[in-house]
């Protein structure tokens, strides 16, 4: 009997292991035109093959007036070569979901700060691009009306 609860034990972990995570997208986000333009770079990729990005970090306000907002993406995976920022919030058709892109050397540091305008709360992605492979992370910019008391901090 405990041979077979062993043997139980190492199928299910060998299957969940093999079991590749996807990101975790918000009910409103729509990865059409974020996959239009991630089919361009090479090698073309797309959101839902995207590797988990535990080595990323993106950095804004918790809420932010709408207009301009400092964001910053640091990647922490060795041989960035490439950095995009894309919208999730549905697009019109003649819309883009690409909100900026950085190119690198290899041995450069990733780590850049952007300044979005933004006006609503939206999902957005951050892709990076190193060791031939491409990681994600999404995280939601939410836009506020901001009291008079804040905007002065």
């Amino acid at each position: 009997m405990a041979i077979w609860a062993w043997a139980t034990y190492c199928v299910g972990q060998t299957n969940t292991a093999a079991t590749k995570p996807g990101l975790a997208l918000p009910a409103n986000a729509s990865t059409k035109k974020a996959d239009e333009f991630l089919a361009t770079l090479r090698p073309p990729t797309s959101v839902n093959t995207l590797e988990s990005g535990n080595d990323l970090l993106l950095d804004f306000p918790d809420v932010a007036a709408a207009g301009p907002v400092r964001v910053k993406a640091v990647s922490t995976i060795p041989n960035t070569d490439g950095i995009w920022l894309l919208s999730l919030s549905p697009q019109p058709d003649s819309g883009a979901a690409l909100f900026a892109a950085v190119t690198l050397s290899p041995s450069s540091l990733p780590d850049t700060t952007l300044l979005l305008n933004l006006t609503k709360t939206q999902p957005i992605l951050l892709v990076v691009r190193a060791r031939g492979s491409y990681y994600g992370l999404q995280r939601e910019i939410k836009i506020g009306n901001l009291s008079p008391d804040l905007k002065k901090k």
